[in-house]
């Protein structure tokens, strides 16, 4: 396998310190997940397969894929329930990783979800 498409830098577990969403038409406008009540865990397997829990709010959701480095991008495709793949510029920042990708979110809480720029930083669990 390519150095650059090697996942393992992603394999263990994984809690977000900060899930921050940013409005893309609108950037002034943010929401911090975790600083709202939310945790978020990634479990990320040698083979590439992952499981992503968000937890918060009174509800609970959780995503089985797999999770693939394309360049400088992490490329998670869930299977479980199916979607299509996300891409998400990582950065490695000594124990901690950063994701920044495209995502959706209700801002105004009116049952529409609007674009977002998702900024994740994932600490070791």
């Amino acid at each position: 396998m390519e150095p650059e498409l090697d996942p393992s830098f992603m394999v263990g577990e994984w809690l977000a310190e900060t899930l921050l969403m940013t409005n893309a038409a609108n950037p002034e406008v943010t929401a911090d997940l975790v600083a709202s009540g939310a945790i978020f865990t990634l479990s990320v397997q040698p083979s590439g397969r992952y499981t992503a829990i968000l937890q918060g709010f009174g509800q609970s959701s959780s995503e089985i894929g797999t999770l693939t480095v394309d360049g400088s991008e992490v490329v998670l495709a869930p299977q479980s329930p199916p979607g299509p793949p996300s891409r998400a510029v990582w950065e490695r920042v000594g124990e901690s990783v950063i994701l920044v990708g495209e995502s959706e979110f209700d801002f105004n809480l009116d049952g529409t979800a609007e674009a977002a720029i998702l900024r994740q930083v994932l600490i070791p669990n």
